[in-house]
């Protein structure tokens, strides 16, 4: 068999895959419309400051003061220094940003079929199976989010664990480096929490063909495989040191790593469960993986035609009309706020109802049945395990798990594990056709009238469940009775609707199934049928979130707020450094604030724990503690006075530094914190013994001639001038981070004594008597410079196994086949066996 002969199928599935991905999009590729994406917009707004400075000096600052005060750059831009993979990551959306979601959805398509071909599924299969995972409407909500680096994270999940496989099966050196190559790649992404199931199921499937091994006592291979799996991952996490090794450091003085305060020390590191398990999926739930609507869809959808609509969008509008809000941008408004109104699940809301595809669960279940080995029950762990992971406070095992098992309590909205679960569900899927099309004509007629009867009969069950529902939702008594019942009878004809439509799906791929075992119809047309039927299944459930209406002309969607005359007027003060409080909504949701400001909020769900300290115990109520922000810098708030932006500056504003005069020591955090409230900040501070080294002194001279100011600002170099004629204690309105972490201080251009931790957020330095003395204050990680050289490290030697075991692989096995289903021609017709009695 000729080289172009093997590899033709798989350029035909690429070039299958980029078409259904670009029309999927095709606002982006041939109209130069976008979907607004708010978590991209606001991604942009975090990294305001370290874009300028990046433009500016050819790099990215590692710390910016743009949000909360002052924080590492490490959770908002990426550092990958020493990385070889960073070309091959860009190489792979085609160099352009994770933005753009047609190149992310075909990377997604990609891989998965990539995986499958690697597990040894036929090249028609696995694109059916690559463009099913990458066309799913859980992806199309990410992309409509903007939820970018989860959907990159996933795209790499297929290729991971068919490289893990492929290392288990045999291919040792081959496997190892694909493994690290992959794992290093969905790093890069930077969604760690996607990382972490990822492998947590890989070590699922190890354990599953671990087992196998002891039975057929092949466990010396079994180890083999194992040894070369843990160098691929330890290889991937390598390549990614500088990263992961700051960021680490980073979590430790995170909400997701523990307070110094006794009432939150009780929890222990990690989050909270009650914020952990926020988006947690009902149990119940689960049945929109069948029938979309079952729990009355989200609040991405439209419900045009729908009684609720009729009577609220008009209400709605007309409000929004009254309030000045222009027409286009009220009725998106307004459509919202009716979607919203339907959804009566257990999250707190949804963006769209999450579908498997309902011809796709018919596969799976094929796959339970037809299938045999490690793989099928790795498969099926993997669908279940993810699902029980996204129901996260409804099933028990979780909480175990929150409390017991590494890192668990870590990561918050588990929902997200269900595209994790639709990935192991589509790869067994195909497995199950694959093996239909294989199997002995009596075999696949009992598993497809099995798996038929389950995938119907669950759509029944739905179908009746939906009539015995209140159908109630959580805030519907808000709406008034009338109202209510109204919005409750369109969810249960939403839901009628759904499980007539999926059984109406199942049917047809289930006749198309039957159709071909009956010799009624050739193979390839079989293929075509069931392709044509799942993808258009989930294809319509798409639209229903990617309507014309979502996409914008990319420039009003990509457009930042202007600056109101409030901004420009503070954009206009000479000063190099001072902090903004945006009182124009919530300040600690809001990441506007850091496209024109150094913000007192921001948005992000990492915050240092001592910062969001200070914000439940005060800055929540600025009013009530405005010398609390005078230590911050605060030197303006803005908020909203009718239709116009106020300002006023803030009186107690201390500066970017200052002398005291006494430094008062308190039992610990508890009381630090407390005590600030009654302490004398412009003259004194709150320290706890840990933080004040043996000798210091207490009392310091106030000379009114001593004075400090800072001439340089960057934010990795604090550039401070002083004079003081005494010894003096200084307190800078900078967040403590620990200088082990990176901060070094220097005095006249000489390496000089750390600084402390003062009044429980700040930093406090003990500075000797001087003329002009300059003192910087430097950003540089020893984690990200010794980082670096482990990433090169590890980079390189990935590439290099890689590459050796491409080489060995061709020099063993040649060049693998596309095709696994043997030659197209329609099944045997069912006949009666003869009877081996004869009549005599």
């Amino acid at each position: 068999m000729s080289v172009w002969t093997r590899i033709w199928p798989h350029v035909a599935a690429y070039l299958i895959m980029l078409v259904v991905s670009f029309m999927l999009f095709r606002p982006y590729v041939f109209e130069d419309k976008v979907l607004a994406q708010p978590d991209n917009q606001r991604a942009k707004a975090m990294q305001a400051e370290v874009a300028k400075f990046k433009e500016r000096d050819g790099k990215f600052p590692l710390w910016t003061n743009a949000m909360f005060s002052g924080m590492p750059t490490y959770m908002i831009q990426s550092n990958h220094e020493g990385n070889l993979h960073i070309p091959i990551f860009h190489a792979s959306l085609w160099g352009k940003e994770i933005t753009q979601p047609h190149f992310v959805i075909l990377l997604c398509m990609v891989m998965a079929y990539l995986a499958m071909v690697m597990l040894g599924i036929d090249w028609r299969l696995a694109l059916l199976g690559g463009v099913s995972y990458g066309i799913s409407n859980y992806f199309v909500d990410l992309a409509e989010a903007g939820h970018s680096t989860k959907m990159v994270a996933l795209a790499f999940t297929p290729a991971i664990w068919a490289a893990g496989w492929m290392t288990l099966k045999g291919r040792w050196l081959l496997g190892a480096g694909l493994l690290g190559l992959f794992t290093s790649l969905q790093i890069i992404s930077h969604h760690l929490q996607i990382t972490y199931y990822t492998m947590l199921l890989l070590g699922i499937g190890t354990v599953i063909f671990g087992a196998q091994a002891l039975r057929s006592n092949g466990t010396a291979g079994f180890l083999k495989g194992v040894g070369m799996m843990a160098i691929g991952v330890l290889l991937g996490i390598a390549s990614n040191i500088s990263t992961l090794w700051p960021n680490y450091e980073y979590s430790k003085e995170t909400i997701r790593g523990g307070s110094e305060l006794k009432a939150k020390a009780t929890e222990g590191s990690g989050l909270s469960k009650e914020y952990a398990f926020d988006w947690s999926y009902g149990i119940d739930e689960s049945m929109t993986l069948l029938i979309p609507n079952f729990m009355g869809g989200g609040a991405s959808q439209t419900f045009k035609g729908t009684e609720t609509y009729k009577r609220v969008f008009p209400t709605i509008m007309a409000n929004l009309s009254e309030q000045g809000v222009p027409a286009p941008e009220a009725k998106k408004m307004a459509e919202q706020q009716v979607a919203s109104l339907f959804y009566h699940g257990d999250q707190p809301f949804v963006g769209v109802a999450i579908y498997f595809g309902a011809a796709l669960v018919l596969f799976f279940f094929l796959g339970a049945l037809l299938t045999r080995g490690p793989l099928r029950w790795w498969m099926l762990a993997a669908t279940v395990t993810a699902l029980s992971f996204a129901w996260g406070k409804h099933f028990f095992l979780n909480g175990l798990l929150f409390d017991y098992f590494p890192f668990f309590n870590k990561f918050r909205a588990v929902s997200m594990a269900l595209g994790i679960s639709q990935l192991a569900l589509i790869v067994l899927a195909m497995m199950g056709l694959q093996q239909f099309f294989r199997a002995e004509a009596p075999a696949r007629r009992r598993a497809l009238l099995t798996a038929g009867g389950i995938a119907g009969g669950l759509c029944l069950l739905g179908l009746a469940a939906g009539a015995g529902m209140s159908m109630s939702g959580a805030n519907d008594e808000r709406l008034g009775a009338e109202l209510a019942g109204l919005l409750q009878q369109d969810r249960a004809s939403l839901l009628r609707a759904d499980a007539l439509r999926s059984l109406l799906v199942a049917g047809l791929a289930f006749g198309l199934l039957w159709a071909w075992s009956s010799g009624m119809l050739k193979r390839s047309l079989a293929l075509a049928g069931i392709a044509l039927v799942s993808i258009g299944d989930v294809w319509m459930i798409d639209q229903r979130i990617l309507f014309p209406e979502k996409f914008e002309p990319r420039t009003a969607a990509e457009a930042v707020p202007p600056p109101s005359e409030a901004d420009q007027f503070i954009m206009g003060d000479p000063d190099i450094h001072f902090r903004v409080l945006d009182l124009r909504g919530n300040p600690f949701t809001n990441a506007n604030t850091s496209l024109y400001h150094k913000s007192i909020g921001g948005y992000h769900a990492a915050k240092l724990s001592r910062y969001q300290d200070m914000i439940e115990t005060y800055l929540s109520d600025p009013g009530e503690n405005m010398a609390l922000l005078g230590i911050l810098n605060t030197k303006y708030i803005i908020q909203r006075a009718g239709d116009k932006d106020q300002y006023f500056e803030v009186r107690e504003n201390l500066g970017d530094a200052w002398f005291i005069q006494r430094v008062r020591g308190v039992a610990d955090a508890d009381t630090e914190l407390a005590n600030l409230k009654a302490t004398t900040l412009r003259s004194e501070v709150v320290v706890q013994p840990q933080y004040m080294p043996d000798g210091w002194q207490n009392e310091y001279v106030l000379d009114t001639n001593a004075y400090v100011k800072l001439t340089g600002y960057h934010p990795d170099t604090m550039t401070y001038t002083y004079s003081n004629p005494n010894e003096g204690f200084l307190v800078f309105s900078e967040v403590y981070y620990p200088p082990s972490k990176g901060w070094k201080v220097y005095l006249d251009g000489k390496p000089y004594e750390d600084f402390t931790k003062v009044n429980y957020l700040l930093r406090g330095l003990k500075v000797p008597a001087g003329e002009n003395h300059t003192l910087q204050m430097v950003f540089s990680p020893d984690s990200i410079k010794r980082g670096g050289n482990v990433s090169l490290a590890g980079t390189l030697l990935t590439i290099l196994l890689v590459l050796g075991g491409l080489i060995h692989g061709f020099r063993t096995h040649g060049l693998p086949g596309s095709s696994t289903l043997g030659e197209d021609k329609p099944a045997e017709k069912a006949t009666r066996k003869p009877s081996s009695k004869t009549k005599g």
